[in-house]
């Protein structure tokens, strides 16, 4: 319901007190419609909260007793990544993976500056197409943003030159970990060999 004073007035959206009478009945008709709607996506979005915790911990759980079962000292060993859960009959399956936010330092820029050089002294011979790959991987988005993959791709090349091992390492020292988000997944069979997923958006929450 609409926020009302001690005399039951409305307060309206600019904090203005208004007579009961002076509020049209489809305005509080739309008001307890709302009201009742929001309330209810509260109480779903707390139980979605509830349950997404409660998933994350059984499967947390059921990962710690493997690593019993195997005599691996989980104080020992830090989890990171996705694990991928399927049921004995394969008609279900549950996703838990893990997302980094990365940023780099400012070492980047020495890493970057170690590239251009490297790539300088093998002008004549370097392939324009892995030269337009490796300066776009320090592109910066509108926000000033560099793409983490784009930076990390770079090893994909098998190149041995020192200046360029020694970019690499200088990239791995820039990179920090901001901040890391877990997501659950939940798949059913499709009956076509395949898996679809149940929608449920608990990224959200």
């Amino acid at each position: 319901m609409a926020k009302t004073d001690s005399r039951g007035f409305y307060i309206d959206s600019k904090g203005r007190a208004v007579h009961p009478d002076m509020v049209r009945v489809d305005e509080k008709t739309k008001d307890e419609l709302v009201e009742r709607l929001a309330n209810k996506a509260r109480e779903v979005s707390e139980g979605i909260r509830a349950f997404r915790k409660n998933a994350e911990e059984e499967i947390e759980a059921y990962f710690e007793m493997l690593l019993v079962d195997y005599g691996v000292d989980k104080k020992a060993t830090t989890k990171k990544g996705n694990l991928t859960l399927e049921n004995y009959s394969g008609t279900a399956k549950v996703q838990l993976s893990i997302t980094e936010r990365i940023r780099f330092d400012e070492k980047l820029q020495i890493a970057k500056m170690k590239l251009d050089d490297y790539l300088n002294e093998l002008t004549e011979h370097s392939n324009p197409i892995i030269r337009t790959l490796i300066t776009g991987a320090f592109d910066v988005d509108k926000e000033g943003n560099i793409d983490a993959k784009k930076i990390f791709a770079l090893r994909r090349f098998d190149v041995q030159a020192q200046p360029w091992k020694e970019a690499m390492a200088i990239i791995d020292e820039s990179k920090k970990v901001v901040s890391s988000k877990g997501y659950i997944r939940f798949y059913e069979a499709d009956g076509n060999g395949g898996y679809r997923l149940i929608p449920i958006d608990l990224a959200a929450v």
